[in-house]
């Protein structure tokens, strides 16, 4: 059996994707589990896991050799970066563009690249060099819950090339970012989804903001009707919707 010294990577998870990643992997190389996701916490513990289920930079423990990332919700300070040799993170977005929150809506609504990268992580928020990312095309159709979707795919597939490497502790190469790209808040996501004043917008750009705001599961652009808030998202039809329509004419 392998003991707790020969184990290497301690897993900081998060959402939907980190429960598919703890579903994947092997344990022999993982130290421990840190989440603030009480479901991930018990799924690591039934696999035997030890658990931490708090804000990590909070907790007092020792660490294994190197820290592995995937949508952990909090930010990491750099006392708790610097107790590793090395760090790591999956980033939903095509650094340097959408560093931050929300780089999937980011990217559809301005335009600029979207896919996922895989990390070095730095005191700089989603600055570290870039191990490797993948490019994920979008056009005017999609919303931002269909290119959020092909972009965890792409997380998923960084994560199955590099993750044997990373945890047999062979540290892959990273190249720093260029200059440039995007940075933005949770504070700026929330302004647009909540507090926009849609009446001043052209309809191009009101149909454009909901279909980028348009998550499943998610309640889209929040808007104000005689005081009484409503939620605006667009479904898209499949085939078989769209001809019963015509045919009930």
């Amino acid at each position: 059996m392998t003991d707790h010294f020969s184990r290497t990577v301690d897993l900081y998870l998060g959402g939907d994707l980190g429960v598919w990643v703890l579903q994947q992997i092997p344990t022999d190389s993982i130290c421990q589990v840190l989440t603030l996701d009480s479901n991930i916490a018990q799924l690591a513990q039934n696999r035997g896991l030890q658990v931490h289920l708090t804000n990590a930079n909070e907790v007092d423990f020792s660490p294994g050799t190197i820290g592995f990332s995937v949508h952990y919700p909090r930010i990491l300070r750099e006392a708790l970066i610097s107790k590793y040799q090395k760090m790591y993170n999956l980033h939903p977005g095509y650094l340097p563009w959408g560093r931050g929150y929300y780089p999937v809506f980011w990217a559809l609504w301005e335009g600029t690249p979207a896919g996922a990268t895989l990390h070095e992580i730095t005191a700089g928020i989603d600055e570290g060099a870039i191990v490797a990312q993948s490019q994920v095309v979008y056009d005017h159709s999609d919303t931002g819950g269909s290119l959020w979707y092909r972009v965890r795919e792409a997380e998923k597939m960084l994560f199955q090339t590099y993750w044997e490497k990373i945890s047999s502790g062979h540290y892959p190469t990273a190249v720093s970012q260029i200059q440039g790209g995007t940075y933005h808040s949770k504070k700026e996501f929330f302004h647009l989804k909540k507090e926009t004043d849609w009446r001043k917008m052209s309809g191009h750009d009101l149909m454009k903001l909901i279909r980028c705001l348009s998550f499943p599961g998610y309640s889209g652009l929040e808007i104000l009707l005689e005081n009484k808030r409503f939620a605006v998202h667009l479904e898209s039809l499949t085939k078989e919707e769209f001809v019963n329509e015509k045919t009930d004419e």
